[in-house]
């Protein structure tokens, strides 16, 4: 599977760059399935809230939220119910859609995506079917083509393990470029828990060199805001003036990447300058004759 999903790497880029640049505009990155691929399409969005503490990334399953519990089959050959489904949660061409089916000729998914072009939406599909119906309905097909399953028909296999690489490589990627990550860090991270909270304290001492006790202080003072907490640490400010320089901020990551570019080189002359020399130096005594 893997070497399957490496060759469409340039398809995924493509779609990142469409997913970026609809949510830096206020769009949505939708996913939109049924059965196995809508449930991992479901997955993938719920995901990106705790971890980049984004709602922009949402999923719509044909059957609704029951079916991702219980097989509701008949949902996903009722065409009219996709274009329903789409309107209800106001689709638009802000947005970017993405439509999920191993199979590529899913009834829900196909009218979904061709809907969604109607409107002006960007329009991309994942499928495993390089003839289906699906890859020619969408502006960018993303087809890791993984031959026969195992088991004759069942795609939430080798079609399934594909779909769930692609969409983990393309939310991620959306975040990276859009300034939820950085160094490889979950700065945007929702600090919900006590596992949370200790990575959180764990990001602020690798990034700032704080100690534990001051991590835990501006993690508290920023409201459980990790990117608050940086700033509050690096540029010594305020929670309120931290809130204020996020909201302007184009990108949180970028924001916090010149704070610490800032606090290195203030490191670095500290390091350098020479010792100041006492005003108060004591007399000498003088020389006898």
């Amino acid at each position: 599977m893997p070497r399957a999903v490496a060759k469409t790497i340039q398809q995924i880029a493509c779609a990142v760059n469409m997913a970026s640049a609809s949510i830096a505009r206020g769009g949505r990155l939708i996913y939109l399935g049924a059965g196995s691929s809508g449930r991992l399409g479901v997955l993938d969005a719920a995901e990106c809230l705790p971890t980049f503490n984004t709602n922009r990334v949402v999923a719509v399953l044909a059957g609704g939220p029951r079916a991702m519990f219980a097989p509701i089959e008949k949902a996903e050959d009722r065409s009219a119910l996709a274009r329903r489904d789409l309107a209800r949660i106001g689709l638009s061409e802000r947005d970017v859609l993405v439509g999920i089916s191993a199979s590529g000729r899913t009834p829900y998914t196909v009218a979904g995506v061709r809907y969604a072009r109607s409107i002006g939406a960007r329009t991309v599909a994942i499928t495993s079917n390089p003839i289906g119906e699906l890859r020619r309905a969408a502006e960018v097909a993303i087809v890791p083509e993984v031959g026969p399953e195992v088991i004759a028909g069942s795609s939430r296999m080798k079609a399934g393990t594909a779909q769930k690489l692609v969409l983990n490589m393309l939310s991620t990627a959306t975040m990276v470029r859009l300034g939820r990550v950085l160094s490889g860090w979950m700065i945007n991270v929702r600090v919900s828990n006590e596992k949370l909270r200790e990575r959180g304290r764990k990001i602020l001492t690798k990034a700032t060199g704080a100690s534990p006790a001051a991590a835990s202080r501006a993690m508290r003072l920023s409201g459980g805001c990790l990117p608050a907490a940086l700033l509050i640490l690096l540029k010594n400010i305020s929670p309120g003036e931290a809130q204020r320089l996020l909201r302007r901020a184009n990108s949180p990551a970028g924001l916090i990447r010149d704070a610490l570019d800032d606090a290195a080189r203030r490191e670095r002359r500290s390091v350098m300058r020479p010792p100041k020399r006492s005003r108060n130096r004591r007399m000498q005594p003088r020389a006898e004759r």
